[in-house]
């Protein structure tokens, strides 16, 4: 096995056999070699190889049965929908299937892309949230929140026990929302997300950018998100709409 730079070798053990299982290449039911056996085939100590299955067993993909051996376990057919009919709650319903961990927190000034959807001057402070979304115990979700400091004033709240900025802006401070502009597209994990998200390198992931508007049109919040693509789907519900003499199809 390849040793990546600073990647340790029971993470990329862990990675390999989570991709197996989660691509279908290791069924739910089938039976893992024993450790030894694993050890030979990637070359490491059976430590290693103890310590990344006992990870997977934690999350939930594999279970050790005495005198059996370690099984696959994960169903593959669960993940999380995320309907997209256009109502901004919908946006944030994965709230109530999830628990989110606190990462960090700073005032940031200089970064381009928050400050043109916020329209925002090149000097003006910005408020930099980064939390992770686990599901089931198994961390899926990035989340990347950014607000005009002028808008949070000088809240004393903790940010490690609250959801989101979202919540802080209309909850706490009173803001209603218009409407929410989202994009949606794929991308690959780097070595922070990797490290944050608990995969290999390069994995597969749904990247969402969402630009939230309050009553007047002013932008308030905008936010990115990096999702695992194995635990994540959305759908669309289309209807066929006619107006006039022209028809076409809208989402519901």
């Amino acid at each position: 096995m390849a040793q990546r730079k600073k990647l340790p070798l029971y993470f990329q053990i862990e990675s390999i056999l989570r991709s197996k299982i989660l691509a279908g290449e290791l069924k739910e039911g089938d039976r893992l070699p024993p450790e030894y056996e694993l050890s030979k085939q990637f070359g490491v100590s059976p430590l290693t190889v103890r310590q990344a299955l006992s990870f997977l067993v934690e999350e939930g993909l594999l279970d050790r049965k005495p005198g059996i051996g370690t099984l696959v376990k994960k169903n593959l057919d669960e993940k999380i929908t995320l309907n997209l009919s256009g109502a901004i709650d919908e946006l944030l319903l994965i709230g109530m299937e999830t628990e989110i961990r606190y990462i960090r927190s700073e005032i940031i000034r200089k970064l381009d892309k928050p400050r043109k959807y916020l329209r925002l001057r090149e000097r003006d402070p910005i408020f930099f949230i980064e939390k992770v979304r686990d599901w089931k115990g198994v961390p899926i979700m990035v989340i990347r929140e950014y607000a005009p400091q002028s808008l949070l004033g000088s809240s004393s709240e903790d940010e490690k026990t609250i959801p989101s900025l979202y919540f802080i802006l209309t909850q706490h401070k009173g803001l209603v929302l218009k409407e929410v502009a989202q994009t949606i597209e794929s991308s690959i994990a780097d070595q922070e997300i990797a490290s944050l998200l608990q995969i290999e390198m390069g994995s597969p992931l749904f990247y969402v950018e969402r630009t939230f508007f309050e009553e007047s049109g002013l932008p308030i919040l905008f936010q990115v998100t990096f999702t695992r693509a194995e635990y994540f789907k959305f759908s669309v519900h289309l209807g066929w709409e006619k107006k006039r003499k022209e028809a076409k199809w809208v989402v519901y």
